[in-house]
């Protein structure tokens, strides 16, 4: 199972908490949606399946019982075949969660950087 979706969501859940803070006194929209997100209800949405769960035990259960008996477990196609695509659509998630992210972060810097150059500079004796 390749990691890069778990690692771009763990990114991802790393930068929002930097994020939430420096947003704290408004919530931009672009933070809501990442909320929105990443919670796990609507990140797993019609991406894994009840069936998919099946898939994944039944191919435990066949793996065991030819350990047992000393052969090869079957070759899991169709598991495959959907982690793959589960691989993919929560990298496409990630991906949309990551870009709605720096948008929210670029918003900030620009905000942090115009309230910066409101003030007046100190003058130095």
């Amino acid at each position: 199972m390749r990691l890069a979706p778990i690692i771009s969501m763990a990114v991802s859940v790393l930068m929002l908490g930097l994020v939430v803070p420096a947003c704290a006194q408004e919530k931009p929209e672009s933070l809501a949606r990442i909320e929105q997100l990443l919670d796990p209800k609507v990140l797993l949405q019609s991406v894994v399946r009840e069936e998919d769960v099946s898939l994944l035990f039944a191919h435990l259960r066949a793996a065991l019982l030819a350990s047992y008996q000393g052969s090869d477990a079957p070759a899991p196609e169709e598991l495959n075949r959907r982690m793959e695509a589960i691989s993919a659509e929560l990298k496409s998630r990630g991906t949309l969660a990551g870009l709605l992210l720096l948008t929210a972060f670029e918003a900030a810097a620009r905000q942090a950087l115009r309230e910066a150059l409101a003030e007046p500079a100190p003058t130095t004796r």
